[in-house]
């Protein structure tokens, strides 16, 4: 079997790796159990201080403690990592 290699820019990536909230790469992704939206851990945290919607679904997550719903998301955070390597020291590289 012949195996071929598959190019995609990572701009045809972002969407699914970037945080709506901060608009940067996902930094310790934290997903939103109820609806699965996945947002920087820090960013969430400091948007449920005002709202307990989901930034992205405006779906109610809890009405007084939204952060039990909250879970890091291990997998996107390594995908982060493999795509943007040198990102988890805050040093991503330069891309041409």
């Amino acid at each position: 079997m012949d195996s071929k290699e598959v190019v995609i820019k990572i701009c045809d990536l972002n969407p699914h790796v970037v945080c709506s909230l901060c608009a940067g790469y996902f930094v310790d992704a934290t997903t939103i159990t109820e609806c699965l939206h996945t947002f920087c851990k820090s960013c969430i945290v400091k948007y449920f201080q005002t709202s307990k919607n989901c930034p992205m679904c405006n779906l109610q997550i809890h009405e007084t403690q939204p952060l039990f719903n909250l879970r890091l998301d291990r997998t996107m955070q390594d995908i982060v990592a493999k795509l943007v390597p040198g990102i988890v020291e805050g040093k991503p590289a330069n891309f041409v």
